[in-house]
């Protein structure tokens, strides 16, 4: 409900707008292209990783020199 009272001038609406819009409903190319590359910019990042997730993902830096290893 609240969501729904934001003024459409307001730059939160727009984000909240890009990320729940249907692309495939947009008939116009130059729209689509236009809220495609709004929705990407507003992506809610993966921030919430389970701890094997995360050890895989510094094993496979290690791995690759990214990280130096502490021991």
């Amino acid at each position: 409900m609240k969501i729904n009272s934001i003024p459409e001038k307001e730059p939160l609406h727009t984000i909240f707008k890009s990320r729940s819009i249907k692309l495939a409903k947009i008939k116009d190319k130059e729209e689509r292209k236009y809220w495609r590359e709004l929705k990407k910019a507003n992506k809610i990042p993966d921030i919430y990783l389970l701890p094997s997730e995360i050890n895989e993902r510094l094993k496979e830096k290690v791995k690759n020199g990214g990280i130096k290893n502490a021991r």
